[in-house]
């Protein structure tokens, strides 16, 4: 059996450039290690071994007695193309008692209490980008900060992913699998096994090439809408008004939702009633949404009403409402993506097009929730409807897109300043530091008023009553 052959950059070919079979595995004599053998005066042997390495210099070691160890030598060169520092490694791999990488990331895998879905990613990270790397088989007491930064920069998209098989990475994936690394590594740390973590801190924090968010205004939606493929309005309409995400749309039945009579403007309405209890995996199984609190209940808006009890006239309890118009199979995300939603950025988005750059499906839920909070609904409610565990995910969402807000908050500060101008230095001495109060209020209000917390109405009420003291 010849000895273990670890990474190199392409295929191992013959060190001796003049040679003409540049190919894997030149077996000629000269090209090759060789071992001189030679009498010692003292009694006994010596066993030097000789090669040529990939630039060409000559190098040896000599062997004492052992002539085991020169053979050994000679069959790691020949297999690692008369590389010593490859060879070297090589053989300590072999000696090498520690578990794998592979072997301990999956053992980490193994105590973490996640859902079964984030294990099921956890073990296609390990399957996708460590049992197909070399890294996957190296001891982790071997492992260097080199080669996990090489392993990282060096990621790429296998098949079933949403990139082209073969493009590198995004950073924030790059990220999770360079994490699940990282954790599992510290593990064998604080058990002993290992005395550093070498993938600690590998990968930058800070992304340049992150993504900026799109923001999408109620025309964009209805663009997007009007645009879709006429099959699949209704579902676009439907993440729009009631800002499901995704795969929570997708597993949509009858039996999820009822008609109740609730008071709109005074008087009662037949409106439908959205019931979240379950949405799509990755794997295409079904199960319960994101969260607990994304178990939720979503009232629908009149003309969405409408347009639902039609879609859902003569299906059964369990029928999905939404499926694809090719086979009737259910509307999983990769399918619409490429059959549905990449065609419509085609022809909407992009340099001289309606949109300027093409949206993320999930940032109509995003833009869902930010048209709600400029409209003056406050957090509380937005955060119940999207299901999102705490109110800061509401806010954060907000913030990244609601741009015009900042606006309108540095021109209520000014037109403050602008009032308390008019009044005079007397006056508000007069005052008795009355206006300065009431501006750092005004200013208290505003930064409310830019979160969400407080609606148009509210803000404005207050505001009057502050310019008014002023």
């Amino acid at each position: 059996m010849r000895p273990e052959i670890v990474e190199i950059s392409g295929l191992f070919r013959c060190p001796v450039e003049a040679c003409w079979r540049r190919r894997p595995f030149c077996w000629r004599r000269r090209h090759r290690a060789t071992i001189r053998e030679r009498a010692l005066s003292g009694g006994g042997k010596s066993y030097t071994v000789r090669w040529r390495e990939p630039g060409g210099e000559q190098k040896s070691r000599t062997y004492r007695n052992k002539p085991d160890k020169a053979q050994e030598l000679k069959d790691f060169l020949d297999a690692n193309g008369n590389t010593f520092a490859l060879a070297h490694r090589a053989k300590l791999k072999k000696n090498s008692t520690a578990m794998t990488v592979s072997e301990c990331v999956n053992a980490h895998i193994d105590t973490l209490r996640h859902p079964k879905e984030t294990i099921s990613d956890y073990r296609g990270f390990v399957r996708n980008h460590m049992d197909t790397h070399t890294i996957g088989g190296m001891p982790i007491d071997m492992l260097t900060r080199q080669q996990v930064i090489d392993w990282v920069d060096g990621l790429r998209a296998v098949q079933r992913a949403n990139k082209a098989t073969g493009a590198p990475l995004a950073h924030k994936s790059k990220k999770n699998i360079h994490a699940l690394l990282s954790s599992a590594l510290a593990g064998a740390v604080s058990a002993g096994k290992i005395p550093e973590n070498v993938a600690f801190k590998v990968l930058d924090k800070e992304d340049t090439d992150k993504r900026e968010p799109v923001y999408l205004s109620p025309a964009d939606l209805q663009l997007l809408i009007a645009e879709v493929d006429s099959r699949y309005r209704l579902f676009l309409q439907l993440l729009a008004d009631t800002g499901l995400r995704y795969n929570e749309a997708a597993a949509l039945r009858p039996r999820d939702m009822d008609v109740q009579s609730l008071i709109v403007d005074g008087a009662p309405q037949d409106r439908v009633v959205i019931h979240v209890s379950r949405a799509f995996k990755r794997d295409g199984r079904v199960g319960g949404p994101k969260t607990q609190e994304s178990k939720r209940t979503v009232a629908c808006g009149a003309s969405l009403t409408k347009e639902l009890l039609e879609a859902m006239d003569g299906l059964e309890p369990w029928d999905l409402v939404f499926k694809r118009h090719t086979d009737g199979e259910a509307l999983d995300n990769p399918w619409f993506h490429k059959n549905a939603w990449q065609p419509l950025m085609v022809r909407i988005a992009g340099p001289g097009k309606p949109l300027p750059r093409a949206p993320w499906i999930h940032e109509i839920r995003h833009a869902h929730c930010t048209h709600l909070l400029q409209a003056g609904v406050p957090v509380h409610v937005v955060q119940k409807r999207l299901g999102h565990e705490d109110p800061q995910t509401t806010l954060r969402v907000y913030s990244r897109l609601a741009k015009g807000d900042d606006v309108a908050a540095a021109d209520t500060l000014e037109a403050a300043r602008t009032a308390l101008a008019e009044t005079g230095p007397e006056q508000a001495q007069a005052d008795g530091g009355a206006v300065t109060d009431a501006l750092a209020a005004l200013e208290g209000l505003a930064k409310l008023h830019g979160l969400g917390v407080l609606t148009d109405a509210e803000f404005e009420a207050k505001k009057a009553d502050l310019l008014a003291r002023i």
